[in-house]
């Protein structure tokens, strides 16, 4: 079963979370993936290390995961983090939303993945190729 707030280092798949929800009055799903990126302008990263106070961060995406409910009249969301070691290309950050209609799937996404980034305690920690790092 596939949780619809998750954080940690475990990952389920596209297809799993895409069986994971159904309703007959959806006829949108958007998914938002995060994969962390390697580029000159970023300082040429290698991976990221994530940390996250869990217990306030689930506490957290549940709010958001209700605001966007409320102000975008979606059916049902789901928001994975991972923790630990994540190497550049490998998906970190998962949003799901389910609506009837695609503007308030669209919309929606985006105020989560937003919201989530701007309030939820998840930290991470760039580490370059050169061995530097750098917390952000």
């Amino acid at each position: 079963m596939v949780p619809d707030i998750y954080i940690g280092e475990n990952w389920y798949s596209l297809e799993e979370v895409f069986k994971s929800f159904s309703d007959k009055e959806c006829g949108a799903l958007d998914i938002f993936l995060g994969i962390p990126r390697s580029a000159p302008e970023d300082g040429n990263v290698k991976q990221l290390e994530y940390e996250a106070y869990v217990s306030m961060a689930e506490k957290v995406i549940k709010e958001i995961i209700e605001e966007a409910k409320e102000k975008f009249k979606i059916k049902h969301a789901i928001v994975h983090h991972r923790t630990g070691t994540v190497p550049v290309g490998v998906p970190s950050f998962l949003v799901a939303v389910w609506a009837g209609h695609r503007q308030e799937a669209f919309i929606a996404c985006r105020y989560i993945v937003d919201e989530v980034k701007a309030r939820a305690p998840i930290w991470k920690k760039e580490v370059f190729l050169s061995g530097g790092e750098k917390w952000k």
